[in-house]
């Protein structure tokens, strides 16, 4: 027995309904090819008549049909379309034997799938570059930021709306949509509306965003890799990605909901190398660019070239991490759920000196002269040092470091400015999360315990209830144990988190397509399209398919068309297909990983809602795009 559809599972199905439409419009002119009929202009291949031809269409829309149920029958999409495109090329190697000409298909499926290599190797960097930053925890890092600022509802509504569209264009419009939607439930919580319009804000922004950037989303990457638009070719659509935005969201931005949220405490650092990396990968864009535009070599060899980059480095940042610098690996593998020793603060207040021997972690208090006065069992058992030897003195530098320096303790209880830190533990220090005057650092000691330890310190001033400072305490832990449960950054193993199913996906999307233009489909819909309607309506018409089907096949079916155009058009075309997908939840990667997040909140209904203002934004766009470049006809 089935259960009933409900409303998005029948909203999914639509782009079965637009498939069978189009096979619908493609049999009677198969039809007419078939009898010879002199009346019809369009040459028809001759494949496209036969058996061959209608059951690939036929395996395609059964296949396809399944994409957009995946989290309903829980289903990859990678799988119908990859056994599809199996099935189509049988199809197309039986149709070229029986008409004697068994040897083309063999040259046919080498095209399409060196044009697939092209595409997969390009993703895959950008998706380890990706995962990278995001294990150095880049986007954790900018995301914490945004959610303790304490902005208004509005505010947050055009702050993560702008850095969606300003972060696409480099990162992919997916990630981008996600951390940006993150930032929107942190900050609105049980607020249904404001999360709601704010995610559908994000989802056009994102894809917006990725529309004038080879980079920004998949369907820009092909038009560019074909090389039908030059990278820089590619700038003049950022006004018109831009109103596409600005339209629905100003308009969506009457209906927010007002206030100002309460500010997180959430905090978040990036790991050792992050900036490096991000350099990295601005460096490996430039490398792609150059391969392509200098050398004319294809753009994917450039990005394999700049895995070398992150591949070297990566080396270099697991040698220092597995040695001499613990901090990154130990901040990162255990703050979410981590009691922080310094919280014994909060429960003992001005008596904590007298307390620090019930205490499981080390720790050692000195007076505003720099004199210990207090040093408790547990630094004994680490240091081996007795309390007796160093209470009184100043000689608690000596069980730490084998010539005289200040430990963090003394630097706190003297410097009010932080160049003391930072010149003595530059890079492997960060403000303390519990107290605005204190400071975390780790690092290995080699003196401590049977064969060195790695220790995670803080240090901060003690105050009388006047406020007067009276003293530091520092306090340390043991990390050693810890640590050895923390992975180092291993670059194969952001290789392997590459998103697979997605890379496989566009691998059966792309040999299925190549295969019906092998029976000559994709020349009758170019001849319906862009003869028959004419560029400007047939691009815009690509745009409205997007949002139903996915513009990824629909982009690669016009390329596989290959209709000649100018710039303009293949311009347009560019922009329609990047931005058409933000009229549905449905239509893009964005929306579709937010219907995820945001469960029950961002919903299709939510955005169905919006259609007819995002609609409005994407004629705009289009409009601005004519006056501003001109159609080229």
């Amino acid at each position: 027995m089935f259960s009933p559809l409900t409303r998005p599972q029948f909203t999914s199905l639509l782009p079965i309904i637009v498939l069978t439409a189009l096979v619908f419009l493609l049999f009677p002119f198969a039809a007419l090819a078939e009898a010879g009929a002199a009346s019809s202009t369009i040459t028809i291949p001759e494949l496209s008549a036969t058996f061959y031809g209608y059951a690939a269409i036929a395996v395609f829309v059964l296949a396809y049909s399944l994409v957009p149920l995946e989290n309903t029958i829980h289903l990859l999409k990678s799988k119908p379309v990859l056994f599809a495109a199996g099935i189509i090329w049988i199809l197309v190697a039986l149709a070229f034997k029986d008409a004697g000409i068994p040897d083309q298909a063999h040259s046919a499926i080498k095209h399409a799938i060196i044009e697939y290599a092209e595409l997969f190797l390009f993703l895959l960097v950008a998706m380890t570059y990706i995962n990278a930053l995001e294990e150095r925890n880049v986007f954790q890092a900018l995301r914490a930021y945004l959610v303790t600022r304490g902005y208004s509802l509005k505010k947050v509504f055009w702050v993560t709306g702008a850095l969606a569209f300003v972060i696409s264009p480099i990162a992919d419009n997916l990630t981008t949509a996600l951390l940006m939607g993150a930032v929107v439930m942190a900050v609105g919580g049980k607020d249904v509306r404001f999360v709601a319009i704010s995610c559908i804000n994000v989802v056009i922004a994102a894809n917006a965003g990725g529309a004038f950037s080879p980079f920004g989303d998949i369907t820009t990457l092909m038009v560019w890799q074909k090389g039908k638009v030059e990278f820089l070719q590619f700038l003049p659509l950022f006004v018109p990605s831009l109103v596409n935005w600005l339209v629905p969201a100003v308009i969506m931005s009457f209906a927010l909901p007002k206030g100002t949220p309460k500010a997180t405490n959430e905090k978040s650092y990036m790991k050792r190398g992050a900036p490096v990396m991000i350099f990295l990968f601005l460096a490996t864009i430039v490398t792609a660019i150059t391969f392509h535009g200098a050398l004319h070599l294809p753009p994917a060899a450039g990005m394999m070239f700049g895995l070398g980059y992150l591949g070297l480095y990566s080396f270099y940042l697991k040698r220092i991490e597995g040695r001499t610098l613990a901090a990154d690996s130990i901040f990162g593998g255990i703050r979410e759920s981590h009691q922080h020793p310094l919280s014994v603060l909060e429960s003992f207040g001005e008596d904590v000196g007298e307390n620090l021997n019930d205490q499981p972690y080390p720790a050692f208090v000195l007076d505003k002269n720099h004199t210990v006065t207090h040093w408790n069992p547990a630094l004994e058992a680490l240091s081996g040092v007795k309390a007796e030897e160093m209470i009184g003195t100043k000689n608690h530098w000596k069980a730490f470091y084998q010539s005289e320096r200040p430990t963090m303790a003394d630097i706190v209880l003297d410097d009010n400015t932080g160049v003391g830190i930072r010149q003595h533990y530059k890079n492997i220090y960060r403000d303390n999360p519990l107290d605005g005057e204190a400071y975390d650092a780790a690092d290995y000691f080699e003196h401590l315990g049977e064969s060195g330890a790695y220790i995670m310190f803080s240090a901060t001033k003690l105050k009388d209830s006047d406020g007067n400072t009276v003293g530091s305490l520092e306090i340390m832990e043991d990390m050693t144990e810890k640590r050895a449960n923390v992975k180092e950054f291993d670059i194969m193993e952001r290789v392997s988190r590459a998103e697979w199913d997605t890379l496989l996906f566009f691998y059966g999307v792309i040999l299925c397509v190549a295969g019906l233009s092998q029976f000559g489909y994709m020349a009758i819909i170019s001849e319906l399209m862009y003869s028959d309607l004419g560029p400007v309506w047939a691009n815009t018409l690509v745009g409205v398919l997007s949002a139903i089907v996915d513009n990824i096949p629909v982009m690669f079916a016009v390329l596989t068309m290959d209709p000649v155009m100018p710039l303009e058009q293949w311009q347009l075309v560019t922009l329609t297909a990047g931005v058409g997908g933000s009229m549905l939840a449905i239509g893009s990667a964005a929306g579709v990983a937010l219907l995820g997040t945001a469960r029950g909140v961002y919903t299709f209904a939510a955005h169905l809602k919006w259609t007819p203002v995002i609609a409005l934004g994407y004629i705009a766009s289009i409009g601005v795009h004519l006056l501003i470049n001109g159609s080229g006809l």
